[in-house]
């Protein structure tokens, strides 16, 4: 899961595709229509899951496969339209709070068994004014790395910085101006301390001193990188360890190259621990659904724990239930897994895109053009407390 990539497909075709087979599904039986975000890979393991919810329920669902941003603005169109034809969304944490105001709440009585069941965490990340989204699958980042260059991964800050000395140039961080960098740059803030709200507290100084201290050993594209380019420029052998989400180990292993060379690890450890960023898809009833009693049942059976289960062992999806594990993916999924517990939501916040920004900024300004890490965090903070 990335921040944030998914199969690609129009979105006013896919949700023209979506009304044309909602008219034609209303003349023989009940029909739900569902956006969500899928891989090509793995649209037959859903739809099998999401047929076993027909046998049971005589509904039909249309599962219309899409990105994350064709979600939100197919959501936003309908929303303005002041009717649509989505039943159910899934969308990308990070656009939870944008969205909010188009998904109508959960009343907690009627999804009293998820909640029980589900991460706490995970659930606030989806409270907006309200319990607006449940989760439907989780994602972090952990460290991938080429086991057959560097033996074993670095444990903590100085390790990882005594790689990349070894290694100049081999060494890769996601920068590109983009959400994927702040998936990059929090872990480490958090892992210092920092509380990832304040531009300019301790952790946040303590991470960017050592950011400043890692950048002249960087892979030179690394100002260009986002998931898919960083994953390739390590397929090609150009790069040594970068972060990235689950789905690259399966692109990796479909080259065969993993679990050898390629494998995955924990995060460095920092001064006050380890940390990791919070992904996912989570689940939504728009306001205007025509269905939502329907949909709701859906929302059951998806996160329910045996569909839950299924989803994680087919897939490798990592499930926001608490009572099912993390699916056994060797050491290709190891690191992963040993992040489960690490895991943190960005900070919940109306204006987290400006402080988004603010973050890749300084990132981009102390690595790439060398600036002062202190000056550059101070007049980051200044300019926040200005601007709201």
């Amino acid at each position: 899961m990335l921040c944030d990539l998914v199969w690609p497909m129009r979105a006013r075709t896919a949700v023209a595709i979506a009304a044309s087979l909602l008219v034609c599904c209303r003349r023989e039986r009940p029909s739900l229509t569902a956006a969500v975000a899928l891989l090509p890979s793995e649209l037959p393991v859903y739809r099998a899951v999401v047929a076993d919810f027909e046998r049971a329920s005589g509904l039909r669902v249309v599962v219309v496969p899409q990105q994350y941003a064709d979600i939100r603005r197919a959501l936003a169109a309908e929303a303005v339209a002041g009717s649509g034809t989505l039943d159910l969304v899934e969308l990308d944490v990070y656009a939870l709070a944008s969205a909010a105001p188009h998904v109508c709440p959960f009343e907690p009585a009627e999804v009293k068994s998820e909640l029980d069941a589900l991460s706490a965490d995970a659930v606030r990340a989806g409270t907006i004014d309200g319990l607006r989204f449940l989760p439907h699958r989780l994602g972090w980042q952990a460290v991938v790395y080429d086991h057959a260059v560097l033996g074993r991964p670095p444990d903590d800050w100085p390790e990882l910085l005594a790689v990349a000395r070894a290694h100049p140039g081999k060494v890769a961080f996601k920068g590109s101006l983009y959400e994927g960098l702040t998936c990059d740059v929090l872990p480490f803030v958090w892992a210092a301390g920092g509380s990832g709200d304040v531009l300019d507290d301790a952790g946040a100084l303590a991470a960017f001193r050592f950011f400043a201290e890692l950048a002249p050993y960087l892979h030179p594209e690394s100002a260009t990188f986002r998931e898919p380019t960083v994953a390739e420029a390590m397929a090609r052998g150009e790069i040594v360890l970068h972060l990235n989400w689950p789905f690259v180990m399966s692109l990796y292993a479909s080259q065969g190259l993993s679990p050898e060379p390629v494998r995955s690890a924990p995060l460095p450890r920092g001064p006050r621990g380890r940390a990791t960023v919070l992904g996912g898809g989570y689940l939504g009833i728009p306001c205007n659904a025509p269905h939502r009693a329907a949909a709701l049942r859906l929302v059951h059976h998806l996160l329910a724990h045996d569909v839950q289960t299924e989803l994680a062992r087919r897939l490798g999806w990592f499930s926001p239930r608490g009572d099912v594990a993390v699916a056994d993916g060797g050491e290709a999924l190891a690191g992963f897994a040993a992040m489960r517990s690490e895991v943190r939501p960005r900070p919940a916040r109306p204006d987290y895109a400006a402080l988004s920004r603010r973050w890749q900024e300084a990132f981009r300004a102390v690595v790439f053009e060398h600036r002062n890490p202190d000056a550059v965090l101070h007049a980051a903070a200044s300019d926040a407390a200005r601007d709201r």
